[in-house]
């Protein structure tokens, strides 16, 4: 019994001399081995943690981005009103409406006022910075289409307000085309268009957009230009409709 126990701790000791002698000699490859998996799996953990808060970073500089460009176009189109002399809130009973669809390819968007609302065909919609979206295509019981100032359908009478000269806005597929602009004018890009009382579609005052190219063609009678309206259909949620006159 004592030289089985003794056979035992003798092959113990053996397998425990080249278990140590085995891993005294592998120990660089093992250490490395260890090392390398341990640091392939530290990067993976921190590449997810970087892209989260690079998406996150993102997010909140687009976010921040948006916000800006909306405080931005809400500040400016009050300076306007301000400059030209434009106090729409005094002039008009408003009511707000919420945009519930949008078609970029027949510039319409629908809103969720309608007849019942007092909601009638040709009523003009605002921003709520109060420039010109468009107007009232077809009024139905809970809803209307609302046609925007960049339709082909679209012809407004406009004035430019800084030189009291007038001429005609023209939608083209998200554009908005200048016509019928005197030649001997001193319109100049930059220059803020507004609606003008004498095609009776508007009352005169409501801001339409800022000129940003005018072309002077010795072949054409008038001069012609573009026009960037003060709204962006993607940005639009919200909606003012000019129900009447006070």
């Amino acid at each position: 019994m004592k030289t089985f126990t003794l056979k035992r701790i003798i092959f113990l000791l053996i397998f425990v001399f080249t278990f140590i002698l085995i891993l005294s000699f592998f120990k660089d490859d093992l250490k490395n081995g260890i090392q390398k998996n341990f640091l392939g799996l530290k990067q993976f953990f921190w590449e997810i943690n970087t892209n989260k808060e690079k998406s996150c970073s993102y997010l909140e500089a687009q976010n921040d981005s948006k916000i800006a460009e909306l405080d931005s176009l809400k500040k400016e189109n009050e300076f306007l009103r301000e400059i030209i002399g434009i106090s729409i809130n005094e002039d008009y009973k408003l009511e707000i409406g919420n945009v519930t669809g949008k078609n970029s390819f027949e510039d319409v968007i629908t809103i969720d006022k309608g007849l019942r609302h007092g909601v009638k065909d040709g009523m003009a919609i605002l921003t709520g910075e109060k420039a010109l979206i468009g107007k009232i295509l077809k009024a139905y019981d809970d809803y209307s289409e609302v046609l925007l100032i960049s339709s082909k359908q679209s012809l407004i009478d406009i004035k430019i307000a800084s030189y009291d000269e007038y001429a005609i806005a023209k939608g083209d597929d998200e554009k908005i085309f200048l016509d019928h602009l005197e030649k001997n004018t001193e319109v100049k890009e930059g220059d803020i268009c507004i609606t003008s009382s004498l095609g009776g579609q508007y009352k005169e005052g409501i801001l339409v957009g800022k000129i940003v190219k005018t072309n002077d063609l010795a072949s054409e009678v008038f001069k012609t230009g573009e026009i960037k309206p003060f709204f962006n259909i993607k940005d639009l949620d919200k909606v003012l409709i000019i129900k009447d006159d006070k």
